[in-house]
C-alpha cells in the first residue's frame, strides 16, 4: 500500500517530517495502516467483540429494511407490470378478461433503445481529459538564464513536448474503453440491463472494485432490491450504512475461507433453502463506520455476516492511508474518508427520498392500471353482448336446463311460435361504451406524454407537409425530458469511470499492453498518475445520430477559420459519424499538395537559374573592369616613360 513508504504522519494528504512529526495518534495510525494490509481484521478481535459487531450489523440492516418496505412492494408491482405478469381474475366472473396494455413496457424499451447507443458508441466509451496548458515545457539553457536550448536546426528542445497531455489522455481513454468492452466483458451487457431496469424502478447501483482473484477491475450492476439504504437518509454520499445482499455457494464460501478472507466456521444455510445442500447462502456486506480502535472516532469498515445465522465472516478496512487526514498542529487524526465502492444511477429525483428515485413505474403505474381496467371492461362488455342470455318463461315445454346452440343449429321444441316469443326474455347487453373508448384513448395519450414516446419519436413518419427542419425541431423538443434524464446517467457514468481510473492508478502494472482490433497499444501506471482524469464519451446534450451530425456539419464550416482548431473540428466530425479508430484516418498534419509542391520546385529552379545568371553577369562585369584598369595602367606607364625621355 502507499502508506508503507510514509516516514511521518499525513496532514491533509501530505507527509510531515521532522522532530515535531510525532503526535498522540501515531500508534493508532500504525494500527490502522496494519489493518489496511491484512485481509480480515476479525482475526484480531475477541469473540465477544465479534458478536457485538454482528448483532449491530443485523439490527441496523433490519431497521433500514423497515424504512423501505413500502418502496420494495411497489417496486415488485412495477416490475410485474413491465413484464406483463397477469394474476388470475375472479371479478366480475372467474376467467374474466385480463389484458395488460404495454404502456410501461413500451416506455422502458424506448428509453433503453435511445440511451444505450448514446453510451456505447462504436469502440469509444471513455475519453481522457486534459488539465492545464498543453503547449509543452521547453528545456532551459543552464548557461544562459532565461533562454532555452535549441537543436542544430534552431528548433527548441523540449522537456515536455507540445501535445504530450493530449497524447496521454488519448492513451488512457483508449485503454479504459478496451477494459470496459473487452477485459470486463460483462460490463456492456449489464449496462444494457441497467438502463432498462433503471427506467422502471428509478434507481440502480454499480459496485466498482479490484478483484484479486480475477486480477482485474470489476464494475457490476447491483439490484436496488438487494442494496439496502435507509429510505430517509440525507443523501447517498452521507448514508450511515449501505448493505448489500450477496449469495455465495458452499464451494465459494470454502474458497473465501482458504484465501483467508472469511473466518473458518459453519455459516449454516438460508431458512428457505430446505433440503438443498447446494443452495447459496445469503451474506450481508455492510459498509459502515465502527470504532474498533477505541479512540472515540468511528472508522469506515466493510463487515460481512451470514444473513440467517448471524455469524460474522469478515471485517475489512473501508479506507486507505490516502484518506487518513491529520491535524496540522497537534497531528491528531482529524478525519478518515471512506473509499466509495457504489455509484448511484438516478432516473428522476424523488420528492420524498434522496436515495430511491422515481421511474416510469411510479409515473405510469396508476395510468397503466386505469387503462387496463377500461380495456378489460370493454372486452367483458363485448363478450356479454356476443354471448347473450336471458330468461325463459314456464310456458315453454323444455325437458332440459339451459339451451346452448352451435353455429347453424336449430332446436325442436313443443311450443307454438307465439308462445315461444312470449316466454323468451333476453337481457339487454349494450356492448362496449363509446365514451369509455374515448377515455381509454385519453389515458393512453397521457401516458405517452409522460414517457415521451410520441409517434414521431418512435420512428413513425410525420405528415407529408412537415419539413425536415420542423421535424428535427419537434424531435428536439420531444427529447427535452429524455435529455435531462440522460444527463443524470452521464453524471453517474463519470463517477463510475473515476473509480475505475483510481483502481488503475493503484493496481495497473507498471506497463501494460492490449490489442484493440489489429493494433497493439501500451499504457503505463505513470500515465494514470500524471493524467488529468477521464469522462464519458457520451454527450448529455446529444442523444440521437441526427443531432450529432447536425453539430458536426456546423463545426465543419469553421475548419479553415484561423480562430479555430481545424484538426480538432475534423476529429469531432469523424466521431459524430461513428468512424472508428479516428487516429488511423485523420493525419496529425495535412499532406503536402502535389501541385503546390511542383509549383514550389519550379519557383526554386527558376530562382537558382536567375542567381547563376546574375553571378555570370557579375563575373563578366568584373573582368571588364579589370581589363579597363590594366589598360589605363599601361597607358599611364607609357606616358611616364615618354615624360622621363
Amino acid at each position: 500500500m502507499d502508506g508503507e513508504e510514509m516516514d511521518g504522519p499525513v496532514v491533509d494528504g501530505s507527509v510531515v517530517d521532522g522532530p515535531g512529526a510525532d503526535g498522540p495518534d501515531m500508534e493508532l495510525a500504525a494500527l490502522l495502516r496494519r489493518w489496511i494490509e491484512i485481509p480480515n481484521i476479525a482475526v484480531e478481535l475477541d469473540e465477544a467483540r465479534l458478536g457485538q459487531v454482528a448483532d449491530r450489523v443485523a439490527r441496523d440492516w433490519r431497521a433500514d429494511e423497515a424504512t423501505r418496505a413500502e418502496w420494495k412492494e411497489n417496486c415488485r408491482r412495477w416490475l410485474d407490470l413491465a413484464q406483463q405478469v397477469a394474476e388470475p381474475k375472479t371479478y366480475p366472473w372467474p376467467g374474466a378478461s385480463n389484458v395488460i396494455y404495454p404502456l410501461l413496457t413500451v416506455a422502458a424499451v424506448q428509453f433503453a433503445a435511445r440511451a444505450y447507443p448514446g453510451i456505447v458508441r462504436d469502440r469509444d466509451v471513455v475519453r481522457g481529459t486534459v488539465l492545464g496548458d498543453d503547449s509543452g515545457v521547453p528545456m532551459p539553457d543552464p548557461l544562459r538564464p532565461g533562454q532555452v536550448l535549441t537543436g542544430p536546426d534552431g528548433a527548441p528542445l523540449w522537456l515536455v513536448p507540445p501535445g504530450a497531455k493530449r497524447a496521454r489522455a488519448t492513451a488512457i481513454g483508449r485503454h479504459m474503453s478496451w477494459q470496459l468492452l473487452d477485459e470486463m466483458a460483462e460490463w456492456e451487457e449489464q449496462t444494457d440491463k441497467l438502463l432498462l431496469k433503471l427506467s422502471i424502478v428509478g434507481t440502480m447501483f454499480r459496485k466498482t472494485y479490484f478483484d484479486p482473484a480475477l486480477q482485474r477491475n470489476v464494475s457490476e450492476t447491483v439490484d436496488p432490491l438487494r442494496l439496502c439504504i435507509d429510505y430517509h437518509a440525507k443523501s447517498f454520499a452521507t448514508a450511515p450504512r449501505i448493505t448489500e445482499e450477496i449469495d455465495l455457494y458452499p464451494w465459494e464460501i470454502e474458497e473465501q475461507i482458504r484465501a483467508g478472507l472469511f473466518l473458518e466456521q459453519d455459516y449454516g444455510g438460508n431458512h428457505e433453502a430446505g433440503e438443498d445442500s447446494d443452495a447459496p447462502v445469503t451474506f450481508l456486506e455492510q459498509h459502515r463506520r465502527l470504532d474498533l480502535d477505541g479512540d472515540g472516532y468511528a472508522e469506515p469498515y466493510i463487515v460481512t455476516i451470514a444473513r440467517d445465522s448471524g455469524k460474522l465472516a469478515r471485517i475489512a478496512a473501508g479506507f486507505d492511508m490516502d484518506g487518513v487526514m491529520f491535524d496540522a498542529h497537534d497531528h491528531r487524526i482529524r478525519r478518515i474518508e471512506a473509499i466509495s465502492y457504489y455509484t448511484k444511477f438516478s432516473f428522476i429525483p424523488s420528492p420524498d427520498s434522496a436515495i430511491y428515485d422515481i421511474g416510469f413505474g411510479t409515473l405510469l403505474h396508476p395510468l397503466n392500471a386505469a387503462v387496463n381496467t377500461s380495456l378489460n371492461q370493454m372486452f367483458d362488455a363485448a363478450h356479454l353482448a356476443n354471448a347473450g342470455g336471458g330468461f325463459v318463461g314456464s310456458g315453454m315445454s323444455l325437458n332440459t336446463g339451459s339451451v346452448r346452440f352451435q353455429v347453424g343449429e336449430y332446436k325442436v321444441v313443443n311450443t307454438p311460435g307465439a308462445t315461444l316469443r312470449e316466454n323468451l326474455v333476453p337481457l339487454q347487453f349494450p356492448g362496449p361504451n363509446p365514451v369509455l373508448f374515448q377515455l381509454l384513448g385519453f389515458l393512453v395519450d397521457a401516458g405517452r406524454e409522460i414517457a415521451s414516446v410520441k409517434d414521431i419519436l418512435s420512428g413513425a413518419m410525420p405528415g407529408g407537409n412537415v419539413s425536415g427542419m420542423l421535424g428535427l425541431a419537434v424531435i428536439q423538443q420531444g427529447l427535452k425530458v429524455f435529455s435531462a434524464i440522460f444527463k443524470r446517467i452521464h453524471r453517474s457514468l463519470g463517477g463510475e469511470f473515476r473509480k475505475l481510473y483510481r483502481l488503475n492508478r493503484l493496481y495497473l502494472p507498471d506497463e501494460s499492453g492490449f490489442r484493440d482490433g489489429s493494433a497493439f497499444f501500451r499504457v503505463t501506471r505513470a500515465d494514470y498518475e500524471q493524467g488529468g482524469g477521464v469522462e464519458p464519451v457520451s454527450d448529455p446534450e446529444i442523444v440521437t445520430d441526427m443531432q450529432q451530425l447536425a453539430r458536426a456539419n456546423f463545426l465543419l464550416a469553421f475548419k479553415d477559420d484561423p480562430w479555430c482548431d481545424g484538426h480538432e473540428i475534423r476529429r469531432r466530425a469523424f466521431e459524430a459519424a461513428a468512424i472508428g479508430l479516428v487516429d488511423k484516418v485523420l493525419r496529425p498534419a495535412p499532406a503536402p499538395d502535389p501541385v503546390a509542391v511542383a509549383r514550389a520546385a519550379e519557383l526554386d529552379l527558376r530562382a537558382r537559374r536567375e542567381a547563376r545568371e546574375m553571378e555570370m553577369r557579375a563575373g563578366n562585369e568584373a573582368v571588364e573592369q579589370v581589363s579597363t584598369l590594366a589598360e589605363a595602367a599601361l597607358r599611364l606607364a607609357q606616358a611616364r616613360k615618354v615624360e622621363r625621355g
